[in-house]
């Protein structure tokens, strides 16, 4: 038997691992020199208007949704939708946080003050502790909720309903502040005739919005049996869905969504009663609404 020689990896392996150690670098650094960072940029961030800010976040989210909503594959530009959808979600995950930090302050976390085992549990329950009343202030605004939304699509593949969920939402946004403090401007101007009749059917827009977030859950459950499916996603969402069917600020368009679509299988299942099992249990799983 020969004697296989052992060969080094090849040079593009090596580049992918190097790359892939460079990321997971970023965030290590970023907590372990948080405190520096903080100070730096605390006068810079303090000088900034955190409305506009928003506004532009939005802005952003709302116009590369609409460039991947266009179907440009169809005049050779494919190439284009994915950095849309990516830029869309991330400038959508950055704008959430940046209004979290606004509205409650920047999460407590501990200084880590030694590496050892047993000082990282401990720092790590200290953590979760000073959390706590930062997350139960945080979950009662709806901004919470949809960044556990986008971080869910983040590595997912790219869906048209997912774009058009966040960018409804953030145009919304856009037009909101637009219409208060833009008056004047330009292409606020050209848009404002939209704007107008999209406000005016804002309840219809709303219903529409929320039966696209149940329909989406129910396409993750269909889809796995395709070979796109998505086990993590479709978990990761209806855990979204109950979320949003319970916090009472959602709960009522929610529910009235699922009533809405109660009545369209009603025919079906009055003629096939077992299906109405698999519905009495989602009921039972959705309920109670929290207080």
């Amino acid at each position: 038997l020969k004697q296989q020689s052992s060969k080094p990896p090849p040079l593009s392996s090596l580049c992918f691992a190097t790359e892939a150690m460079f990321w997971l670098a970023i965030p290590v650094a970023l907590f372990l020199f948080k405190g520096k960072i903080a100070a730096v940029l605390a006068p810079i961030l303090g000088s900034i208007d955190a409305s506009r800010t928003t506004f532009r976040g939005h802005l952003m989210t709302a116009v590369f949704a609409a460039i991947y909503a266009i179907p440009l594959e169809f005049v050779g530009l494919a190439a284009v939708k994915r950095p849309a959808y990516l830029i869309a979600l991330w400038s959508n995950v950055l704008t959430l946080l940046w209004t979290l930090k606004a509205n409650y302050g920047a999460p407590p976390f501990p200084e880590v003050t030694s590496f050892s085992i047993s000082q990282l549990k401990a720092t790590a329950q200290n953590a979760m502790e000073r959390l706590k009343p930062w997350l139960q202030q945080a979950m009662n605004g709806p901004d919470f909720h949809w960044l556990f939304f986008v971080l869910i699509f983040l590595t997912a593949y790219p869906s048209i309903i997912v774009v058009a969920i966040i960018g409804r939402r953030s145009l919304w946004s856009v037009g909101t502040y637009a219409s208060k403090n833009m008056q004047e401007n330009r292409l606020w101007k050209m848009f404002e005739p939209t704007w107008t009749k999209l406000k005016a059917r804002e309840a219809d827009v709303m219903q529409y919005a929320t039966l696209a977030e149940v329909l989406l859950g129910i396409w993750l459950t269909i889809s796995l049996l395709l070979p796109t499916r998505q086990i993590l996603a479709c978990m990761l969402y209806w855990n979204f869905l109950r979320t949003r069917y319970q916090v009472p600020r959602s709960q009522p368009a929610h529910a009235k969504a699922w009533r809405h679509l109660g009545d369209m299988v009603a025919p079906v299942t009055s003629k096939v009663p077992i299906l109405n099992k698999p519905i009495d249990m989602a009921k039972a799983w959705f309920n109670p609404q929290m207080q």
